[in-house]
Order: structure tokens, then sequence, then C-alpha cells
């Protein structure tokens, strides 16, 4: 019985003590201020932006086009992106295409721009689509959708899509 009321007592007295402290803002039990200050601080005003398109390139042997970005850190403190994935639609026709990736972890210090490089491999229906609904086209219109980011170990989900027009000959 006495280290029933131990066990509860070592439980229940941290929670309690979370909650008087912090009974007149409930968020702070669930989000604290620090994490707060984390993600606000030295972005002032200005929104972080998703990575701006820079080009791409494409091998038809391997089946990929490789997309570069370029991702500026607005932060006071440096970040590593750590994953990127996507799917890829063709804009034109919703048709579903196949899958981009990260290659590699980017680290990208504070107040920096860094190249990130994301993989685009198509699957082999995709490559009829190309044939059928593209035919003798030299680049075909995408959109990355449900885009998983993982930036310094947060994982962030956008609904946002990335449109891109990507080369489908070199």
């Amino acid at each position: 019985m006495l280290l029933v009321l131990i066990s509860v007592a070592a439980i229940a007295g941290p929670v309690a003590g979370l909650i008087v402290l912090n009974y007149h803002n409930p968020v702070d039990m669930i989000i604290p201020p620090d994490l707060e200050e984390i993600v606000t601080a030295g972005t002032g005003n200005q929104a972080i932006e998703l990575p701006k398109y820079v080009g791409s390139t494409y091998d038809a042997a391997s089946r990929t086009v490789t997309a570069n970005f370029n991702f500026t850190n607005p932060f006071e403190a440096d970040l590593s992106v750590n994953s990127v994935s996507a799917d890829v639609e063709c804009a034109a026709h919703a048709f579903f295409l196949g899958h981009a990736e990260l290659i590699n972890p980017v680290e990208v210090r504070e107040g920096a721009t860094a190249t990130i490089s994301v993989v685009f491999t198509w699957t082999q229906t995709a490559e009829n689509h190309f044939l059928n609904a593209h035919p003798n086209a030299e680049s075909i219109d995408i959109i990355l959708i449900n885009l998983d980011l993982d930036v310094s170990g947060i994982d962030i989900q956008t609904p946002e899509n990335i449109s891109l027009t990507v080369p489908l000959v070199q």
C-alpha cells in the first residue's frame, strides 16, 4: 500500500505542480514557452517560405529527375534539413507519377541559403503516361503533393503543393 501511495505521489505531484504554475495559460502546459521562442526567434514579422525551385536535370536511364531548390534559413540558429518527401502528379491529368525524396541531409547555417536536391523517381506507369499523354514533349508540368519535411527533428507536413516544370529530355 505504501508503494502505491509513493507511485501516485511521484506521478501526481509533478503534474499538479505544472497545473498550478500554468493555471493562467493552459497552452503552456502542452507547448512550452521555450519551444514557441525557438519557432518565432529570428523570423520577426516575416514568414518562413518553402524552398524556391532553381532547376532540374533528367536521367532517362535511371528514370529520375533531380530538382534543386534554394532554402533560406531565417532563424538565428543553424538548421538541418534531414528529409523531404512528396508524391508527384502530372499537373495536366492529376496522374500519379511517383515519389520524390531528399538525396542527402543538408545543413543550413543561420541566415544562409543552401541548395536542397530532391530526386523524383517515376514509375513504369508514369513513363507510359509520358508516352501516351505527352508524346514528343520536352518537359512536363508536375505537382509535388503531400509534402513532408523533417527540419532539425521537427516534422512539417504542409497542405501546400509545389508546381514545377521538369525536362523530359537533356
